[in-house]
């Protein structure tokens, strides 16, 4: 078989990627658009959107209305991010919900490029691995929702990327401002503690204190303490089973019985709760021994790590926060089609079809009856990111990542 004829193969997989995952991104487009129709201020997918801008419309109490019946439902972000969403808040809700959804593109954007560019392979792999990490389901529901995980995707991203080429302050920066709007990028700075990133960490925590001291303008000492005091330890003590996609939603699914998911927050059994720290430990120390194993050659792998430990251990991970997972897929796909594998390579697509499906979407009745099969099914995103983790650990564990020469 000549040469033309041989690549084909390889070439129809992308490209079919391509195509279907084209498809997939039509529809976030349709979504969002029957958002528009309906108006951010009715609409069922912009509720958390209406109660952050309920919430943040009066600095003074934040924390202590717009509930929705429930204390953790309400406006759950730290005191400096206030001045983002208060201002918000004083523009018409569509115009506003129009806002945050340029400035989420924007930073999808520049996410995409900088994972592209850190994860490094052939162009049409690189391509489509870029197509399918935004056709999953929790990028198009974050967009129609209103959330903010993709800012936060952003800003781990965007860090890890300036910090592996030498810019601490725009490492620094990016951090603390994804940290000061929901506390997720905070654990990135644990891959800054090397002398070659020690800048960025420093860089970080200097970010971060100005961050908080600009904050005091508009929000008063007393809520720094409320946040973290009050709110924060409260939240990580419930749930909702078989709604919440992490580990600890799927254990107390499992105690819950395994059967239909329950729609308000119920508290963590306390072994679950110490569980989930202790996991959320492990995948930080994981990270870290990721970037000495490979010598910080394949600093988006020892990120992705860290990520996919902060979305499992999390205790309220719902669907939309797995816009978190972007780069892990993307780069996930990209290995496995530079470079395929008759075991890998299936593997990696079932993850990439597992994300495409909402978070929200019932099971058939056949499996919805038998919580074995039903169970994984509702956690099947938070199974996502252990087999993907597990794929990232395997590769350090060979050495062949380690041994291959660093991407610029």
């Amino acid at each position: 078989m000549n040469e033309t004829g041989a690549t084909l193969p390889a070439r129809w997989l992308p490209l079919g990627l391509i195509a279907l995952s084209g498809l997939l991104i039509a529809h976030h487009v349709m979504e969002f658009v029957a958002v528009l129709r309906e108006g951010a201020g009715k609409a069922a997918l912009t509720l958390d959107f209406r109660t952050y801008m309920c919430g943040a419309a009066n600095l003074s109490t934040p924390y202590d209305i717009c509930h929705n019946g429930e204390f953790v439902s309400g406006f759950v972000y730290p005191p400096p991010s206030l001045v983002y969403f208060n201002l918000l808040s004083r523009l018409p809700i569509d115009t506003a919900f129009l806002i945050h959804t340029a400035l989420c593109l924007a930073v999808l954007a520049m996410a995409a490029w900088m994972a592209v560019r850190l994860a490094g392979g052939p162009r049409l792999a690189a391509g489509a691995a870029l197509l399918c990490a935004m056709a999953i389901a929790p990028i198009g529901t974050s967009l129609a929702a209103g959330q903010v995980n993709i800012l936060l995707m952003g800003a781990a991203v965007a860090g890890m990327y300036c910090a592996a080429r030498g810019r601490a302050s725009g490492a620094g920066i990016a951090i603390a401002l994804g940290f000061w709007l929901k506390i997720y990028p905070g654990l990135v700075p644990a891959l800054f503690l090397t002398p070659r990133k020690w800048r960025a960490a420093l860089a970080t925590v200097i970010a971060s204190a100005a961050i908080a001291l600009l904050g005091l303008l508009w929000a008063a000492p007393g809520l720094y303490a409320q946040y973290f005091l009050e709110l924060l330890p409260h939240a990580q003590g419930y749930t909702m089973p078989g709604v919440a996609q992490s580990l600890t939603g799927i254990a107390t699914h499992i105690e819950a019985g395994g059967g239909q998911p329950v729609l308000h927050f119920v508290p963590i059994p306390q072994t679950i709760q110490l569980a989930s720290k202790a996991l959320l430990a492990f995948g930080i120390l994981a990270a870290m021994a990721h970037q000495a194993i490979t010598r910080e050659s394949r600093p988006l792998d020892s990120l992705n790590l860290l990520l996919c430990a902060s979305l499992v251990a999390a205790p309220n991970a719902w669907g939309y926060h797995y816009a978190l997972i972007f780069p892990v897929i993307l780069a996930a796909v990209a290995q496995t089609l530079g470079n395929p594998h008759p075991l890998r390579t299936p593997m990696v697509l079932a993850c990439w079809m597992a994300l495409v499906i909402p978070a929200w979407t019932d099971p058939p009745h056949l499996l919805a009856q038998y919580p074995i099969l039903n169970v994984p099914f509702r956690g099947r995103y938070a199974l996502v990111a252990v087999v993907l983790a597990a794929l990232i650990a395997w590769d350090a564990r060979k050495g062949e990542i380690a041994a291959a020469p660093r991407r610029r």
